[in-house]
């Protein structure tokens, strides 16, 4: 009889193990909002100039999104990362850098 029981103890306990999700999440998880700087506009790459962009505000408008710096004395080229946020000079907008 005690074998019985621990075999019937042992395969009840295997269906509990089975039937309950370890990681399982209660309640579902709302979809976290796209933030403001998600939604901004991307500029447009100007063809054949590398580290401008046409300002997706002011029409024709060309920005430069590598300016020259200086850093230790020498004047260096720093490019804007893709997706960073710029402000357009023309009409005090922000956008993407693509």
């Amino acid at each position: 009889m005690k074998p019985l029981f621990a075999v019937l103890l042992a395969v009840f306990a295997a269906v509990l193990i089975c039937a309950v999700p370890l990681n399982a999440d209660p309640t579902p998880k709302p979809k976290p909002k796209a933030s403001t700087e998600s939604q901004l506009p991307v500029a447009r790459l100007v063809p054949g100039n590398p580290g401008h962009v046409y300002s997706p505000y002011a029409k024709g408008k060309i920005i430069d999104v590598a300016p020259p710096t200086v850093v230790g004395g020498r004047t260096v080229q720093v490019r804007m990362k893709r997706g960073q946020v710029v402000l357009c000079p023309y009409t005090d907008k922000m956008f993407r850098v693509p």
